[in-house]
């Protein structure tokens, strides 16, 4: 059984934190109301999935040599994302907190795609293109949580109470 390289794994990685970002949004959806927002993170979602299948249809070059174990390694990678956003949300989550943890992950997939780019240089061609398209599009989704985090944050309150 062949060992994952270090680009390999990073692919991996970038493809179980797609996996994981699909449900987050919709974790986040959950607890908000405002239509653009919803609209937002639905469209979110629409990429997280076509970055999922970009990934794959990356990936499935490497199917023969070492496929198990991308796919094990993604698998991973979003079992442990998914923990710590049951962790996040179990915690009685409001839509401010909920974006707040999105903008978390969508800073730790640029780093992510980032990492990827740079460890690829111009060694695989697809993963130069497959970086060039998902990183401003990761970007774009950590402007998106931020300014989601601020619009609720400047919603006024029906009341301000205590926080215990």
């Amino acid at each position: 059984m062949a060992e994952l390289t270090i680009v390999q794994e990073k692919l991996a990685e970038a493809l179980g934190l797609a996996l994981a970002a699909e449900i987050a949004t919709g974790k986040v959806e959950e607890r908000v109301e405002d239509p653009v927002l919803v609209d937002t993170l639905r469209a979110m979602r629409r990429e997280a999935r076509e970055t999922q299948a970009r990934i794959v249809g990356v990936a499935g070059r490497y199917e023969a040599e070492v496929g198990w174990e991308l796919q094990a390694h993604a698998a991973y990678v979003q079992r442990k994302a998914g923990e710590l956003a049951n962790a996040w949300f179990k915690a009685a989550t409001d839509g401010i907190q909920a974006f707040q943890f999105l903008a978390m992950g969508e800073a730790g997939e640029i780093a992510t795609w980032a990492a990827l780019a740079e460890l690829n240089g111009q060694w695989d061609p697809a993963i130069v293109e497959l970086c060039a398209w998902a990183l401003p599009i990761q970007e774009r989704h950590l402007k998106d949580a931020f300014e989601g985090t601020v619009a609720l944050a400047a919603r006024p309150l029906p009341q301000q109470e205590a926080v215990a």
